[in-house]
Formats: structure tokens, sequence, C-alpha cells
């Protein structure tokens, strides 16, 4: 039995790019959802103490301390809104949640990442 070389195609896209790409066609969450989404996501973010909105691409960075649970529907949809339209909230497999949204001005989409960030914390 000979064993074959797999051929691989670098096409010079990533992933990122290409889901970026296939975003362009999905239409911005309607506001019930945006708050369902945002409401199951505040019901897991309570149970940990630092979480941290990241978008590499940007270099925007934020870090939510829980100090008070009420409020975390309404500071995430804060946070979220004032970087664009809100297209798409889904819960990955690690706990994490990605996060895609069109910036208003350029109608370029990005993935932001929301995820406990308690480890990345030192306090001393």
């Amino acid at each position: 039995m000979s064993k074959e070389k797999s051929k691989e195609i670098d096409l010079g896209v990533s992933l990122y790019d290409v889901n970026k790409n296939l975003m362009a066609k999905e239409s911005p969450l309607e506001p019930e959802v945006i708050k369902e989404k945002i409401t199951e996501m505040a019901n897991v973010i309570a149970t940990k103490e630092y979480w941290m909105l990241l978008n590499h691409e940007r270099r925007d960075y934020s870090i939510f301390k829980i100090e008070y649970p009420e409020n975390i529907v309404e500071e995430l949809t804060i946070t979220l809104t004032n970087r664009g339209s809100i297209l798409s909230i889904e819960k990955q497999e690690d706990g994490s949640y990605e996060i895609w949204i069109r910036d208003y001005l350029t109608k370029e989409n990005f993935a932001y990442y929301l995820f406990d960030y308690t480890a990345g914390v030192i306090v001393v």
C-alpha cells in the first residue's frame, strides 16, 4: 500500500477572513433576539468575576469585573451596540462567546470574543 501525500492549497485566506466575508450577507439581529441572547450570556457571566471582550484586529480589549450581576444585560447591550450592529452571538464549546458586529460607519464585520478572564487578573 503506498502512502500519498495530501496536497494542501494555500489560498492566502484565513478562516477568519472567510467568516468575515460570509457575515457580509447577514442582517443585524432583531432587538428582541439581541435581548434574549444577551440575557443568556448574562446568566453565564454572572458565575465568574472577570470577563474580557476582545477583538484583536481592532486592538479592542475591554474587561468586565462583575460586581452587580443585575447590571450585566444593560452594560453588555451598551458595550456591544456602541461598536456596531450585532449580527450574531454564539456560545462556543469552551464557554466563550463569539459575537459578530458590523461597524456602523465602515460596514466592515468584526468578530469579538467574550471569555472568562479570571486567570488573566493578578491580584496582589
